[in-house]
């Protein structure tokens, strides 16, 4: 009698000692969850991820010359384009000297606020010269940037004026339109960072109109020579 209770508390105790089986019913379960789970996972994946150029684009404001553009960290207002010949740039001892071009200077009179910190346009990602066949322009280099836009903060709450001079062949004065994006980010990478996209109205006659009558001096300073 003691041998059949002392065999039947160990039968017990291995039998307690077993992990015990899933049921078929939860093993089924499990694997469909998990399966639920990872096309989840690849629907999300596909259709709510941003594409590289989605990350990397800009958020586009459009407007015309005259019009403010407003984004929610800078506005800008293309005042005025005019075109020339030849006009000012100063040397590193601030000496005025006359620079000319076999093609054209496109002065836009520009004016821009901030919404929250003052900024300085950047030379490494300054406002471009956008045409309409897609061609990009960066602000010439064959004038001071003392002399332009450049050199004036953006300031919440009040408006900077100033010059951006672009030095273009005549074929690209139609339907230019100026990108407008200061680096209100602090020269962190911002994919959401947002850019303005002014006309300059120069399509049709009125491109035509201003390069014949651009200026053969233009004054950057005020000095005629």
């Amino acid at each position: 009698m003691a041998l059949a209770q002392a065999e039947s508390r160990t039968s017990r105790r291995a039998a307690a000692g077993r992990p015990r089986r899933r049921g078929l019913g939860r093993r089924l379960a499990a694997g469909v969850a998990g399966i639920v789970l990872a096309a989840a996972a690849v629907y999300a994946q596909q259709n709510f991820a941003m594409s590289f150029e989605q990350r990397t684009s800009f958020l586009t404001y459009k407007g015309r010359i005259g019009e403010t553009v407003a984004t929610n960290r800078f506005s800008v207002k293309v005042v005025s384009v005019s075109a020339a010949h030849a006009v000012d740039t100063k040397d590193f001892s601030n000496k005025v000297l006359k620079v000319g071009t076999s093609h054209l200077f496109l002065l836009l009179n520009v004016s821009a606020t901030t919404a929250r910190a003052p900024v300085k346009l950047s030379t490494l990602t300054p406002p471009v010269l956008l045409t309409d066949d897609g061609r990009l322009y960066r602000p010439t280099d064959k004038v001071s940037d003392t002399l332009t836009l450049f050199n004036k903060w953006l300031q919440p709450g009040f408006w900077s004026t100033g010059l951006l001079v672009y030095e273009v062949p005549k074929d690209a004065v139609p339907g230019a339109r100026l990108v407008f994006n200061p680096d209100t980010g602090g020269g962190l990478v911002d994919s959401l960072a947002p850019e303005a996209e002014i006309d300059l109205g120069l399509s049709g006659d009125a491109g035509s109109r201003l390069i014949s009558q651009a200026e053969d001096y233009h004054t950057l300073t005020g000095t005629s020579r």
